[in-house]
């Protein structure tokens, strides 16, 4: 799924983008962000979150503390109940960004090939650019021999590589994933882990995981934030310490890895037992 670019949104803005003063200009970022449900529910509160570019960032927290809300927010979804949502600028020739789900969103009717390219039905370029896109995508992701099978034809671990290949397309500046691995084994999404740093390294897109998954916050992020119950806030901030080049499979084994882990679940388990920080 793809979003329009926006400079800044919320209840409380006004027309511009990040603060002139900045060294590096956030892609996007929360500023004492809340937001309400027409219910009255309280989802967020006070929510202040930074994404510069190319520093990947996973999100995790108990269930229901928010943590779609707030990737609904930075997709442009909806808006801030209250604080101020600011985008910085978009690269020439990228897409502002893209959003994968939990959810298998491919489209049976299509084949892979046709649903890793169907942005540029609605965004036209030459055919030539899109064939050639793709003849580069796939081999990426050990795709290169099922461009015309179905979805139905494709394995979960297949169909997940696809939609993220969908996702990853359009090249966009920012990739919010959304639990986009949950229902797979573990060495598959492990493997597929290899292949979204790979890929978005190459392409220069910085991400944005919800997860559930400590391990695999760990693994794709340069910073864990650990949400508290709801309302979410941002109760806890992790730096990770592997730099870019990572073999996901490799490091679980490290000390550095265990010890980060161990760091992030006592965090999160104080917020799931509602202790304070």
């Amino acid at each position: 799924m793809t979003a329009p670019n926006a400079n800044l949104v919320g209840a409380d803005a006004d027309v511009g983008t990040t603060d002139p003063d900045e060294a590096t200009p956030a892609i996007v970022e929360f500023r004492d962000v809340d937001f309400r449900y027409d219910s009255g529910l309280l989802a967020l509160d006070g929510v202040d979150l930074r994404v510069e570019p190319g520093r990947n960032v996973a999100i995790t927290g108990p269930s229901g503390c928010g943590k779609s809300t707030l990737l609904r927010l930075a997709a442009g979804l909806t808006t801030p109940t209250r604080g101020m949502l600011a985008r910085g600028p978009v690269p020439e020739g990228a897409h502002p960004l893209s959003m994968m789900f939990q959810e298998d969103t491919l489209l049976p009717w299509l084949t892979v090939a046709g649903n890793i390219a169907l942005h540029f039905k609605f965004r036209r370029r030459p055919k030539s650019y899109v064939r050639d896109l793709i003849g580069e995508l796939l081999p990426l992701v050990g795709l290169q021999d099922f461009e015309n099978a179905y979805p139905y034809q494709l394995s979960i671990g297949m169909r997940r590589r696809v939609a993220f290949l969908s996702a990853i397309a359009p090249r966009p500046q920012l990739l919010l994933l959304d639990e986009p691995f949950s229902a797979l084994d573990e060495p598959t999404r492990v493997a597929l882990h290899q292949d979204v740093l790979r890929v978005t390294q190459e392409l220069g897109t910085t991400l944005v995981l919800v997860t559930h998954d400590i391990a695999e916050a760990v693994s794709l992020s340069d910073e864990v934030l650990v949400l508290s119950k709801r309302p979410g806030r941002v109760a806890g901030r992790h730096l990770m310490t592997f730099g870019k080049e990572r073999d996901v499979l490799g490091m679980r084994e490290s000390e550095d890895f265990l010890h980060l882990y161990g760091e992030v679940w006592s965090d999160l388990r104080r917020q799931i037992r509602g202790e304070e920080s």
